[in-house]
């Protein structure tokens, strides 16, 4: 089925370089909704200003309302930015490397500014040993952990790879405190070795700088954080879009052969073909070559474009990820660590749950699938859903 008139404009506002030449008829609150939930607002806000401009019909209130939105979202990233700057100079007094993924680095790396690219938190990946120290300095910077009860064991839960969540209240953005790259799931504490590797100097555009991973590694934490979701929302694909058409000098081929390293080959791969099914984004020689002769990673941008082309706003589904993520991995043994790590590796509810001595660790790998499957049987999600559709301005 092609896309509705909605979705179509939607995708030729998040494809690099394609300005559209007019605007249909339209049901606006539709827009909006699909523009919201795909985290979109900036590029339609200056799309629709550029067809504006150009001659097409756009009604003032909508276009009034997309440049008040892109407004807000540009100063939140502009004062984002600072914070992190601020925070990276800090932890750099103490030795700490934080490696900012996605956030303003990647608007930077992929879009040239700051401002053209929504985001709501700010991803940071710390090396295993220097993650409790980070998290003590943030704490007396007047952050606290959102997710991770006062009782638990803080190196236990280290040991785990999972995020630490961390907030000023009242003081956003907050802060995804990561030893891995995206996901425990899908990645091993190397990654973070790998990502503080491949840092450099990145000029945000406002005369500030960031140390960040560079384009190509920038390229895989967004493919294996769509991997992760599933790819639920297109701005994900609008990145890898704008990465592979804003940075056309990376070295590709090499990031192929670290990816095929870190497990992550597939999806990086799944990432690609996205953006040239979604987007119609022409892939470089190296990674057009590897996709050729992956149809696994095919059929999976397939089954994710699918839903995205049809501008279908579903709720959350963790099984669904879940799958689409176990389906990434290359070979046995990587999805049977998948299925193990997502299974049986303890959160911060099973640890605040279930308060066992250490010698009861691996009592953890079977107390976690139950409570899952209790948890799935109430028909609990622990997701956040998408906005509903929206109203008019």
């Amino acid at each position: 089925m092609p896309p509705s008139p909605e979705m179509a404009l939607l995708l030729r506002c998040a494809a690099p370089g394609a300005e559209p030449a007019e605007v249909p008829a339209l049901d606006w609150p539709r827009f909006l909704a699909l523009a919201t939930h795909h985290h979109l607002l900036p590029p339609v806000a200056r799309r629709l200003k550029a067809a504006a401009d150009a001659g097409a019909r756009v009604p003032g209130e909508w276009l009034d309302y997309f440049q008040r939105q892109a407004a807000r979202i540009s100063a939140f990233n502009l004062r984002a930015a600072g914070i992190l700057r601020r925070l990276q100079r800090r932890a750099n007094e103490r030795g700490i490397p934080l490696i900012p993924v996605k956030g303003p680095a990647l608007a930077a790396w992929a879009w040239g500014d700051t401002a053209r690219r929504q985001f709501e938190d700010l991803d940071l990946v710390v090396r295993r040993e220097d993650l409790l120290q980070a998290v003590e300095m943030l704490e007396a910077q007047g952050y606290r952990l959102r997710e991770l009860p006062a009782g638990v064991d803080r190196r236990r839960y280290l040991a785990t790879g999972q995020d630490w969540s961390m907030e000023r209240p009242g003081k956003p953005p907050h802060l995804d405190i990561k030893p891995v790259l995206i996901s425990h799931a899908l990645c091993g504490f190397e990654s973070a070795d790998w990502l503080w590797r491949s840092s450099r100097t990145v000029p945000m555009g406002d005369g500030g700088f960031l140390e960040a991973p560079g384009p190509e590694a920038m390229l895989l934490a967004v493919c294996v954080d769509g991997a992760n979701e599933g790819w639920p929302k297109l701005s994900a694909v609008a990145d890898v879009a704008a990465l592979l058409a804003n940075q056309a000098g990376a070295d590709w081929a090499g990031l192929l052969a670290d990816a095929r390293r870190l497990g992550q080959r597939r999806s990086l791969l799944t990432g690609a073909a996205l953006a040239e099914r979604l987007l119609t984004c022409p892939l470089p020689a190296p990674l057009a070559d590897a996709l050729r002769r992956d149809p696994l990673a095919r059929r999976l941008a397939e089954e994710a474009a699918r839903p995205l082309a049809a501008g279908r706003l579903p709720r959350d589904d963790g099984w669904r990820a879940a799958r689409f993520a176990w389906r990434t991995r290359e070979d046995g043994r990587a999805r049977f660590r998948y299925l193990r790590r997502v299974l049986c590796v303890p959160g911060a509810a099973d640890l605040a749950a279930f308060a066992l001595p250490p010698a009861l660790d691996p009592l953890y790998a079977c107390l976690r699938p139950v409570r899952l499957t209790w948890d799935a049987l109430r028909g609990r999600s622990r997701r956040l859903h998408p906005p509903a559709e929206a109203a008019a301005p």
